[in-house]
């Protein structure tokens, strides 16, 4: 990946640092390791650094005052060598997995020299071009040196409350560039042979609204480093050096071999997808594209963000982040049996980025708002494209990896400031959407407010701790039926909260999020979900009816007066007490042509109130009797009916494959050869579509439609932006099976997303 030069001092800051470190010849680093570790040694030793990031992550909790950290488990302590490449990575937030990484490779060769790197020292960055996803992550890493060598590194990631800039908490829908948010710190020695500096620890927390907070969170994540730094050393004492450093080394190479072998039951290809993000600023009306590709050659993964618009507004991340978020669904859906060993994975993964574009922005964009915006919907584009590689292989295990796009894909980020029910300044944002909804797989259905598949641990806040922190009254908080988009497994619904000011006489509140104009995909065929909406109902008089009928109202028809719908990016927004807010997030994308879809798991959605009747006989092609059940055969009559209108009412006749040897490479595709030539047909008719190296949906019966039909919960996307968009399904033109489904601008091409070498 090119490196990118930071103009206010002319260094040049590598996004990958090189294999072979620059680092000064007074740090002396310790890499004798055992060749050969006895099997029990090595599993004690394993299990132990296991649980020694578990420690570090649970001290961090433990300390730091953070709903953030507490709930969001937006933190992740990690565990490195002495070159800085991972050993474990902690199950928490696992996007920040190149941000220690890459701060440790950059101190190395930064700092080794002036002011040096020494034993119990602790170094600090919330660079986003070093170490950090955005400012408010702040990566703090700690060498632990061994007879006077460094041994290996501690670190960790928290989000932190405020760390200054031109909004409270450090997003800025209305950022120009990186001056507008929280300042940059290139890594510092916040800690100085085991002492915390006084001056830089007041520089650092002079910047912030909640100073005593952000203090409070930089202990807990120096005592984190420490308490890991003491159980390393202890290991080091009672089992030495060789045998330590020959156990993280085993571990590397033993994820690099899991990693591998998987990797031999794919062949050789590219996938790609898209995304949209909506508004630069909040006087744009336009919408932006995120690419990823995905190219496997031999035992290598290639990712590029080839076809990414050029840097724009706040929409921005990092490489470093972008990195990260690419591993952390390649820990999710390949590396689930390996303890979160990354770095086997890493010596096989290279990135190539173009500078100055959305996903690899260069300094000064604005980029405090990546984690909630183009990195995470980045996390999302990623598992699909690792799905429809996974979809190719021979291994059964790694198919049943296979994902739709999953829930809240980019962050709902509500915002609020003002005075507390306690007389005090407040500042933060809510983290209800931490109860995503899970994707909907190639077996079963996603999983409502189930979370994300690459944050195994995050919670939901309790409403009453949200209530007693900040000064809120919740009225609602409940998951949206028909959320998730449809499918043969349906993705996950989400979930939709209301609350007012409680206590203070008003609170100001921004917006920053996307996928509110224009929904996350689907796969396969599946349909894409509900998009993120915020309303703002003025004069809603909520009070008025709690003392009237004694209960909460439940849902936004029950409240009074007029509904005001902000846009994704937004700022200065008054609430007063009688006015209701309501955040509602994007649910997950569908699996598969909902054609497809068992009736007994639509009966039993209904049975649970997950979907509505009007919304399946639409989508599912379903019919009912009088007596409220699902008539079989009037619904296949039905479905048959809904193939054929996808064909315009003409099927075409398609030449047979009658290869025994085809085999699945999309829930809808198979991979075969007639005649000596690979080809591509349909999995339902059989029917061949066009050779392996062309576009197959070129091939297919293709029918644009408006964006509300794809999912009862979307709006107009005119509402927000000036583009038109339409939602695209590809069927064969043989049968009707909805083979994918994709999202375009009018003149669009559509995505050539499978290509098989």
């Amino acid at each position: 990946m090119a490196a990118n030069t930071i103009a206010w001092d002319g260094t040049t800051y590598p996004y990958i640092p090189p294999r072979e470190l620059k680092i000064h010849r007074k740090l002396r680093l310790h890499s004798e390791a055992a060749k050969k570790v006895e099997p029990v040694t090595y599993e004690v030793l394993r299990h132990a650094m296991w649980n020694v990031n578990l420690e570090h992550g649970n001290t961090i909790m433990k300390i730091s005052g953070s709903p953030i950290c507490a709930y969001g488990h937006d933190f992740n302590p990690c565990l490195l060598d002495e070159r800085g490449d991972f050993v474990f990575f902690g199950p928490f937030l696992q996007y920040l997995s190149s941000a220690a990484s890459s701060a440790v490779k950059w101190t190395l060769e930064n700092r080794s020299d002036n002011p040096g790197i020494e034993d119990g020292d602790i170094f600090l960055t919330n660079d986003p071009w070093i170490g950090a996803t955005h400012q408010s992550d702040v990566t703090v890493i700690a060498p632990i040196f061994w007879e006077g060598r460094l041994f290996c590194w501690v670190g960790n990631t928290l989000h932190q409350w405020d760390l200054g800039g031109t909004a409270p908490g450090g997003f800025n829908p209305m950022a120009a560039d990186v001056f507008w948010e929280a300042g940059c710190i290139p890594p510092i020695k916040i800690v100085e042979k085991g002492v915390l500096r006084r001056d830089l620890e007041e520089e650092y927390i002079r910047r912030s609204r909640m100073p005593q907070l952000v203090a409070l969170d930089l202990r807990a994540e120096i005592s984190g480093c420490n308490v890991s730094r003491e159980r390393i050393l202890g290991l080091l004492k009672r089992y030495g050096a060789p045998a330590l450093k020959g156990v993280m080394r085993k571990l590397q190479d033993d994820s690099e071999m899991a990693f591998v072998k998987r990797l031999r039951t794919i062949p050789d290809g590219t996938w790609r997808e898209s995304a949209w993000i909506e508004l630069a600023h909040p006087s744009d009306r336009h919408i932006y594209r995120n690419s990823l590709t995905l190219t496997k050659k031999g035992d290598k993964l290639i990712f590029s963000n080839e076809g990414t618009d050029p840097q724009a507004g706040t929409l921005n991340c990092t490489a470093v982040a972008w990195r990260g978020a690419i591993a952390s669904m390649i820990c999710s859906q390949m590396l689930f049996d390996q303890m979160f060993v990354v770095e086997g994975a890493y010596r096989h993964m290279e990135f190539e980025a173009t500078p100055g574009t959305i996903t690899c922005a260069t300094y000064p964009a604005a980029v405090s708002a990546a984690p909630a915006l183009t990195l995470l919907q980045t996390i999302a584009l990623a598992g699909l494209v690792i799905s429809k590689m996974l979809a190719c292989s021979t291994d059964e295990s790694l198919r049943t990896e296979v994902q739709s796009g999953m829930g809240c894909a980019m962050y709902p980020i509500a915002a609020f400031s003002g005075i507390d029910q306690r007389g005090n300044p407040c500042t933060s944002f809510f983290l209800d959407p931490v109860g995503a909804a899970l994707a909907g797989l190639s077996w079963r259905d996603g999983v409502d407010t189930g979370g994300w598949p690459w944050d195994l641990q995050s919670t939901m806040p309790n409403v009453e701790e949200q209530e007693w922190f900040y000064p809120i009254l919740y009225l609602w908080r409940r998951e949206v039926a028909n959320g998730g988009g449809a499918g043969k497994f349906r993705g996950g619904n989400p979930g939709e909260f209301a609350f007012i000011p409680h206590k203070t006489d008003r609170l100001t509140l921004f917006t920053a999020t996307g996928h509110a104009a224009v929904p996350p995909p689907g796969l396969f065929g599946g349909l894409p979900p509900s998009t993120t909406r915020y309303t703002m109902r003025r004069g809603a008089n909520a009070r008025q009816l709690m003392a009237t009928t004694h209960k909460l109202p439940a849902r936004l028809s029950e409240l009074q007066g007029t509904s005001e719908y902000p846009p994704p990016k937004a700022f200065n927004i008054p609430q007063t007490p009688e006015d209701a807010f309501i955040v509602a997030w994007a649910g997950a994308g569908g699996y598969g042509d909902p054609l497809e879809r068992d009736p007994e798991l639509i009966e039993k959605d209904l049975l649970q109130e997950s979907v509505t009747r009007e919304w399946v006989e639409k989508a599912n092609g379903v019919v009912f009797d009088k007596n409220g059940r699902i008539d079989r055969e009037a619904s296949e009559k039905r479905r048959a009916e809904i193939r054929l209108e996808r064909l315009g009412g003409t099927r075409r006749q398609l030449a047979a494959l009658t290869s025994e040897h085809a085999r699945q490479v999309a829930e809808g595709l198979l991979l075969g050869e007639e005649n000596g030539r690979k080809v591509l047909a349909c999995r339902k008719c059989r029917g061949i579509l066009c050779g392996a190296e062309e576009n197959y949906k070129k091939h297919c019966a293709t029918a644009g439609k408006t964006m509300p039909t794809a999912n009862p919960h979307i709006l107009d996307p005119q509402q927000y932006i000036e583009e038109e968009v339409l939602f695209h399904e590809y069927s064969c033109p043989g049968c009707g099976l909805l083979l994918q489904t994709e999202i375009l601008r009018r003149a669009d091409q559509p995505l050539w997303d499978l290509q098989l070498a």
